[in-house]
């Protein structure tokens, strides 16, 4: 009778710790699925503020340059117009003759044409205008009366502190965006470079495949992002949808989105060709053959 009541305490005292463990294990389960869920939605809303931090920044770099906007229009127009080949110089020329010849500042610059959209325009004389810039810093000026005062010295440091910030925040984006693209690619491994893109689109932008994405991410800014001037909040929204996107239908705004995560994430292929370089076009025989000496007759 004894070793009957032990029996039932041992496998009362089994039962017990099996439900323990059993019950831990689905704490630890549902918690980390809570987790897994507020970790996501921390990623999303991280990954909105980096986006529209950058261009915080570079708007307040803007507003210390808008008393001199008469004299860079005037510095720059040609009857009346801008050309892609004289705002490429003006922004050239603010730099020295040192800082040209740096190594990477050729890179700058094409950053600066991308977040201008002016890789987009062919030519260079080709003019720049509100339909295919995103941000005229150059406002036209309300009357015909011109500066006849040229950009000073010290004007010129803020107005390249502007196209610094610039840079520097073409590079940050690029830097975290190329970050989530490997964290996503680690997840998904068997993802092929486009789709993971989409899935960063949707992170960003939201999932319904029917809606404007861009246009989702600007929603999404109204409902997170509070700000005393309304004024401000606008523009600074619509630079940002035209950092993205200059067009104004839905399945080409998708197709930017995209573009414009290729331009901060860089293309696959290229990052494959470094990997795995291709051979030397015209190589001679004599070099050897890339297989076994064993296959080629070889001693």
């Amino acid at each position: 009778m004894k070793d009957l009541k032990k029996n039932i305490q041992k496998n009362n005292m089994k039962k017990l710790l099996l439900s323990a463990v059993l019950g831990m294990f689905c704490y630890c389960t549902n918690n980390a699925a809570e987790n897994n869920e507020e970790e996501k939605e921390e990623e999303l809303q991280q990954i909105q503020n980096v986006i529209l931090d950058s261009q915080i920044r570079i708007y307040n770099a803007k507003i210390k340059i808008c008393s001199y906007g008469k004299k860079i229009y005037y510095a720059i127009e040609e009857e009346g117009k801008i050309a892609k080949k004289k705002i490429l110089k003006f922004i050239t020329n603010l730099y020295t003759t040192k800082e040209q010849n740096e190594k990477g500042f050729k890179d700058n610059i094409k950053k600066i044409e991308q977040y201008f959209h002016l890789e987009e325009i062919q030519e260079e004389n080709n003019e720049c205008n509100e339909g295919n810039l995103t941000d005229i810093f150059w406002t036209v000026p309300e009357t015909d009366e011109k500066e006849q005062e040229a950009i000073t010295e010290k004007e010129k440091e803020p107005i390249k502190e502007y196209f610094n910030t610039i840079i520097q925040e073409e590079d940050y984006l690029s830097t975290y965006l190329k970050a989530y693209y490997d964290a996503i690619k680690a997840k998904h491994k068997d993802t092929g470079y486009e789709e993971i893109l989409k899935i960063i689109m949707a992170d960003c932008c939201g999932e319904e495949t029917e809606s404007d994405p861009v246009m989702n991410l600007i929603k999404d800014y109204k409902k997170l992002w509070k700000i005393k001037e309304e004024e401000d909040k606008e523009y600074l929204l619509l630079k940002l949808q035209k950092r993205i996107t200059l067009s104004n239908e839905k399945q080409e705004r998708e197709k930017d989105f995209i573009s414009f995560l290729k331009q901060k994430i860089g293309e696959e292929k290229k990052e494959e060709e470094k990997i795995n370089p291709k051979p030397e076009e015209g190589k001679k025989q004599e070099e050897g053959c890339p297989c076994c000496d064993d296959c080629c007759g070889n001693e």
